[in-house]
């Protein structure tokens, strides 16, 4: 007699081993994802950044265990970042050189926060969020994401340094892309440590800046932007964006906010704006914008990071569209940067710009 299992598969084409073989990469690439927050954290791409150096002494210097940090980076190595020679000694890779901390565009900081225990095991509840709709992270952490941050200060630095290295190239392509030239006022929504607002003032010296974002967060950005030379030029706010956002501003910019949020909350923030804006002033989502149908994209991923993390979306145009809308706003056009993320530009309702296209 056949057993069940042979008679179940009866009949079933095989496998294909190149199939099998992809599919097994996705499975276990947390595996190496985590290598990368172990030699972000420790540092790795730093101390190879004057040139290769063998594992005894790169174990001595970041205080770890010289057999096995070589498997981390043999493994590491194989992937691509860094690289192992003859001689047995690690060097940099062109896909290393963003874990520096000290080169433009590293994603150290990200990283790290990627890596980080409250994130990382927030994803081991992934199913929850699927389930249930919910962010797996409440679940987890008995609180939501920004008050946690809130309660736990290094929790806290940590995100802010992973996001500002991640919107690092963002912030210079809005700044380069976007026509500022007619913005007297800007008004930067939710700011965090003023990266895009100072590449903006920089670029347009005629235009004053406020930044507004929590008072744990704001203090940082006065740093940044006074390191910058331009606290003439800012205003630094902490206050709720919920409850609302300095008046009289030509330009409102919410760069990388609004995805943090379900429909009716982030409804909420863009009417604060709408009402708070100048006759004739405008709004600026900076986000990256959902293609649809199955092309790969990365923020189909990044979309569920907002569902687990914090119970937010990406989104397409066409729904940034209606969220405009519904806020008051007259959506106006699409500008695509040379970063992932596109600038989504709405005027006040009744006070639309001629000749601009609809997203």
């Amino acid at each position: 007699m056949r057993s069940t299992t042979a008679d179940s598969t009866a009949g079933l084409r095989p496998t294909s081993r190149d199939a099998q073989a992809g599919l097994m990469r996705l499975i276990t690439g947390y595996r190496l994802a985590q290598m990368v927050y172990v030699a972000a954290t420790l540092g790795i791409a730093d101390l190879l950044a004057r040139g290769p150096k063998g594992c005894a002494e790169l174990a001595q210097l970041s205080g770890t265990h010289a057999p096995a940090l070589y498997r981390a980076l043999r493994a590491l190595a194989g992937a691509g970042i860094f690289r192992e020679q003859a001689d047995g000694r690690f060097a940099l890779t062109p896909l290393a050189e963003p874990l520096r901390s000290d080169v433009p565009g590293s994603v150290r900081g990200y990283a790290i926060m990627q890596g980080e225990v409250w994130i990382w095991d927030t994803w081991g509840r992934a199913l929850h969020s699927v389930r249930t709709g919910e962010p797996a992270f409440n679940h987890l952490h008995g609180t939501d994401f920004f008050t946690y941050l809130e309660q736990h200060p290094e929790a806290a630095a940590i995100f802010n340094a992973g996001m500002t290295g991640r919107a690092a190239s963002a912030d210079v392509a809005v700044a380069h892309t976007y026509d500022f030239s007619d913005v007297r006022t800007i008004v930067d929504v939710g700011g965090g440590h003023g990266l895009l607002l100072s590449a903006i003032l920089e670029a347009y010296p005629a235009a004053r800046g406020i930044l507004l974002d929590l008072p744990s967060v704001a203090a940082g950005a006065y740093e940044r932007i006074a390191a910058a030379g331009l606290a003439g030029r800012c205003e630094v706010v902490g206050s709720d964006f919920f409850a609302a956002v300095p008046t009289g501003g030509d330009c409102y910019v919410l760069a990388n906010v609004i995805h943090d949020w379900e429909d009716d909350r982030a409804v909420a923030i863009l009417r604060n704006c709408q009402r708070a804006m100048a006759d004739g002033g405008r709004v600026l989502i900076i986000e990256a914008v959902l293609p649809t149908g199955s092309e790969p994209h990365p923020s189909k991923i990044a979309d569920l990071q907002m569902l687990i993390i914090s119970g937010g979306r990406e989104r397409t145009a066409a729904e940034y569209r209606d969220l405009l809308v519904t806020s008051g706003f007259e959506p106006t056009r699409v500008i695509p940067t040379a970063s992932p993320v596109s600038a989504i530009e709405g005027v006040r309702a009744g006070a639309g710009r001629p000749g601009r296209a609809d997203p």
